[in-house]
């Protein structure tokens, strides 16, 4: 799974309500006095900010504006932009806390068998025999490999997000099916 998980838009995984939107990156600041913003990155795909052209900043009460990019800087996780049109600190401050989407059309392409996490959340989650155990409420990202959170009905499950456990995804049909790793522990509805 390469988005990575972080901010508001619940780990860069849920599109904006028509599905189109996926956001890359959130603004945490203006820098300096000439407009620049400063944004933490929501994607492993930093190649993609280089050739950015266009951006669309989604705000959070829900309006969404495009912007002319004049250029981009990568700096580990943060990425420094300038915007055509926001040409002071007083403007380029009204972006905190907004969000750079791109059309879920533009998504970087993937590796074979990955998923981007907007894509699987909510997927319907069946074992083997084709029997609907849950939905997926997240991923979760950990050092040695994601972890599927899963929610039943009574209770929720979290399976790692590996090929022994994960069987098959079909991001068409929405539907996973997994092999649920025997002592696996179950957690209270939403204790997770």
């Amino acid at each position: 799974m390469p988005e990575k998980p972080r901010a508001n838009r619940k780990n860069n995984n849920v599109p904006s309500p028509d599905n189109k939107l996926v956001a890359i990156a959130r603004i945490i600041n203006a820098r300096g006095l000439h407009g620049e913003l400063k944004a933490e990155s929501l994607s492993d795909a930093s190649e993609r900010f280089k050739d950015l052209r266009t951006v669309l900043i989604e705000f959070s009460d829900g309006s969404v504006v495009e912007h002319t990019v004049e250029r981009t800087r990568l700096s580990g996780d943060a990425v420094f932009i300038k915007l055509k049109n926001v040409t002071d600190r007083t403007t380029a401050e009204r972006f905190k806390g907004a969000f750079m989407c791109i059309d879920s059309e533009d998504v970087a392409p993937l590796p074979e068998d990955s998923f981007y996490i907007f894509d699987v959340e909510g997927m319907e989650v069946c074992d083997r025999e084709g029997k609907t155990i849950g939905r997926v409420l997240r991923i979760e990202r950990y050092p040695a490999n994601d972890v599927i959170v899963v929610g039943m009905k009574n209770n929720d499950i979290m399976i790692p997000a590996v090929r022994e456990y994960v069987r098959n995804v079909d991001v068409k049909r929405k539907r996973m099916t997994v092999i649920i790793p025997e002592g696996l522990p179950t957690y209270p509805k939403g204790k997770l």
